[in-house]
């Protein structure tokens, strides 16, 4: 009998159609079936080639203050407070970023605050940004609203 029979009296055929169940379950027990080992999915999961050529972003927080130079050959995403010089491959300047000082970049996008040098290959200028210096550039994108003043020297 199934508890979600409705039924109240107990019905012998459940139980022969249980019995010939079971027994076709342990005639299937006899049969081999292969053995699938997990320890390869996982070794082909732990051995997943790296990205190479990525890798993860240096972050100057929003509250943080850095006094000093900065040199990286990946991205840096500052939404602090850096006074100095900075190197890198490419730089995003946050909404709540600002930089003062020498800056050398591949990529720079702005979305903060920039006063002082800088030198870059391709300078994107976001629409809340505020951009004061000598800036020296190849490609250059100021979107609505972005603010530059000083000098910009096109390479």
């Amino acid at each position: 009998m199934s508890i979600f029979s409705k039924n109240s009296t107990p019905d012998n055929s459940e139980d022969k159609i249980a019995d010939e169940q079971s027994e076709n379950y342990s005639d299937a027990s006899s049969v081999e079936e292969p053995v699938v080992s997990m320890s390869s999915y996982e070794v082909a999961r732990n051995e997943a080639p790296s990205r190479p050529g990525i890798s993860k972003p240096s972050i100057i927080s929003e509250g943080f203050t850095f006094e000093g130079t900065i040199t990286s050959d990946g991205v840096l995403n500052i939404a602090g407070t850096v006074r100095g010089k900075i190197t890198a491959k490419s730089v995003l300047i946050d909404a709540s970023g600002q930089v003062d000082g020498e800056l050398n970049s591949d990529q720079l996008v702005i979305k903060g605050q920039l006063k002082g040098e800088v030198n870059c290959e391709d300078l994107n200028v976001g629409p809340l940004a505020n951009v004061d210096g000598t800036i020296s550039y190849k490609y250059i994108h100021i979107q609505r609203g972005g603010k530059v003043s000083g000098k910009f020297i096109k390479n």
